[in-house]
């Protein structure tokens, strides 16, 4: 008789049996190869999580970043250079510096890399006092050429970076003047009007609003006017700046910068809020930071949990597997003694009925391995909520396991069929008849 064709029909005489052997051997594989799977799914989840949201977090905080710019560009100026003699104790009496520094100080800042600061502003501005339009008045004369470009930082630059795209002080014309709002009040003039000053005609071209300083009297036009009627040609007295984000206590790290390519002068912050905007935005960076720790010491505990919960769940589902495929057998070959001993009657040797049974399990080892190693990675995948159609499932599957499964699975089924049929088939087939 055909080998194959006996258990083929060993098989669907008893395909209940097989079946449920069937179901033990992927059971015991899914629990086996699941656990890993899991495991490996968890930490895979967790790295995408901690990536999406590091990611989320930079970009917020650019964003963040982007608005706090716009806000300090909005409160003006904060940090002042000045000649390192400048008396500060007058300085705000006098309210405007009284020692000069070359023009070319703030392009050297601007070309050399200042980290710190940027919207360099150049100013060179007295008091003084004046007839005009009829009246005897006391003046800050301000003149500046506009913002010098900081040229490393091209994000704020016009493309032939010379300009930037949202500078705190726009470049006033030569011709052309910005008055204070105390001043233009008192001599009645607003934007448009034509008025002369200093023997030379200009047109008001925007009044400032009032700001309760010294600024309310300050009229601004083009340095190289200024410095003609100060007879002070290439100086400056003053270099307006804008701190850039750093830490809230920045001034040693502004103070640093700046001597570093001007030795020579001093520095003055001279803004809280910009303290405050700082401050806040750190306290937000440190809520983002402690967020990412708090989520990430929860997928640690729960990475925790399942190691636990699966060295105890995977042996014991292996074991208990193990046991019923034994026992399955133990009943299949008791229940096959008649069989066993017809066939040993009729001249069918032990070695074919061994092969029989051995070969039956093998078919079962092997067919539970594979549903194993499919339903032992859907599972573990499917535990973390892990899409079984996404690319990371498809770089969690490891086949190495799966050659693994094809030894270990078809061999255990083996071994527990192969006590029980050795057992039968070395009965005596007379004394089995005569028994039955």
């Amino acid at each position: 008789m055909n080998l194959w064709r006996l258990i083929f029909e060993e098989i669907r005489y008893r395909k209940i049996g097989f079946l449920l052997g069937l179901f033990s051997v992927a059971a015991a594989m899914t629990a086996w190869i699941g656990a890993p799977v899991l495991l490996r799914a968890h930490d895979r989840q967790t790295d995408i999580i901690m990536t999406q949201r590091s990611r989320a977090t930079q970009e917020e905080m650019h964003r963040m970043e982007d608005d706090y710019r716009l806000i300090m560009r909005d409160l003006g100026y904060n940090v002042m250079i000045l000649d390192g003699d400048e008396d500060l104790s007058g300085l705000r009496a006098r309210g405007h510096p009284e020692k000069t520094m070359p023009y070319e100080y703030v392009e050297r800042l601007g070309t050399e890399g200042t980290e710190t600061l940027n919207h360099l502003l150049p100013v060179l501005q007295e008091r003084i006092r004046v007839e005009w339009e009829g009246h005897d008045v006391e003046i800050i004369l301000s003149g500046t050429p506009g913002q010098i470009p900081v040229t490393h930082r091209q994000r704020f630059l016009t493309e032939d970076g010379t300009a930037y795209h949202n500078p705190i002080m726009e470049t006033i014309p030569a011709g052309e003047l910005v008055l204070g709002h105390n001043i233009a009040q008192r001599l009645e003039l607003n934007a448009g009007n034509q008025t002369v000053l200093l023997g030379k005609t200009f047109r008001i071209r925007q009044v400032n609003r009032a700001e309760g300083t010294t600024d309310d009297i300050a009229v601004w036009c083009h340095i190289d006017w200024v410095q003609e009627q100060l007879n002070k040609p290439n100086r400056i007295n003053l270099i307006l700046a804008l701190e850039c984000i750093c830490e809230a206590d920045a001034l040693g790290r502004i103070v640093a910068d700046v001597n570093r390519i001007l030795p020579d002068v001093q520095v003055m912050e001279f803004s809280s809020r910009v303290k405050a905007r700082a401050q806040a935005r750190n306290r937000a960076a440190a809520a983002h930071r402690t967020a990412m720790e708090s989520e990430r010491e929860h997928r640690r505990q729960t990475a925790e949990a399942y190691r636990r919960f699966t060295s105890v769940m995977t042996p014991l589902v292996v074991l208990v597997a193990a046991i019923w495929m034994i026992f399955l057998f133990l009943n299949n070959v008791r229940e096959r003694t008649i069989e066993i001993g017809v066939l040993r009657a009729i001249g069918v040797g032990e070695h074919t009925i061994l092969s029989v049974f051995l070969l039956k399990s093998l078919i079962m080892g092997v067919i539970g391995a594979m549903l194993g190693f499919v339903a032992g990675h859907a599972v573990g995948a499917w535990w973390v909520e892990m899409n079984l159609f996404s690319r990371e499932f498809i770089n969690l599957v490891e086949f190495r396991t799966l050659w693994i499964a094809l030894i270990a699975a078809p061999a255990l089924c083996m071994l527990a069929a192969w006590f029980p049929a050795v057992g039968a088939i070395h009965r005596d087939p007379a004394s089995i008849l005569c028994e039955e």
